[in-house]
């Protein structure tokens, strides 16, 4: 009998699309404040330790999460489940992990186009 080398990897699956999900609970409040004017002067009221931590962290969580992503779809298209159900599934649930990543980038680029708009640098904030 021939031993299935990805064992280790099926088994922890569910933890990584587990973790996916936390990341994109992180990712989407981190863009909305980022992406927010008010959010980086004292007119808003957000703490300091907030608004460093969003400064900081934002674009290694974006970088651990697009890495993550492409981990999980590598391994969906390179050892698919083990029934149609299963595979499709899978795939809905790295679209949607997927489309917070176009929501992202949709945000971003929107206020950028909003800061060209009305005369200011790119990532004005």
């Amino acid at each position: 009998m021939m031993k299935n080398e990805s064992q280790p990897i099926t088994f922890f699956k569910p933890l990584f699309y587990v973790a996916a999900f936390l990341k994109a609970g992180f990712l989407l409040p981190f863009v909305w404040l980022r992406e927010t004017p008010y959010f980086w002067t004292n007119v808003g009221g957000y703490p300091l330790w907030l608004r460093d931590l969003v400064l900081i962290a934002y674009y290694p969580l974006l970088l651990v999460y697009v890495g993550s992503l492409s981990f999980l779809s590598w391994q969906l298209l390179c050892q698919p489940a083990r029934s149609v159900r299963g595979f499709c599934v899978e795939a809905v649930v790295l679209g949607l992990l997927w489309l917070v990543v176009a929501l992202v980038a949709t945000l971003m680029l929107a206020n950028n186009i909003a800061n060209l708009i009305d005369g200011r640098p790119l990532h004005d904030h």
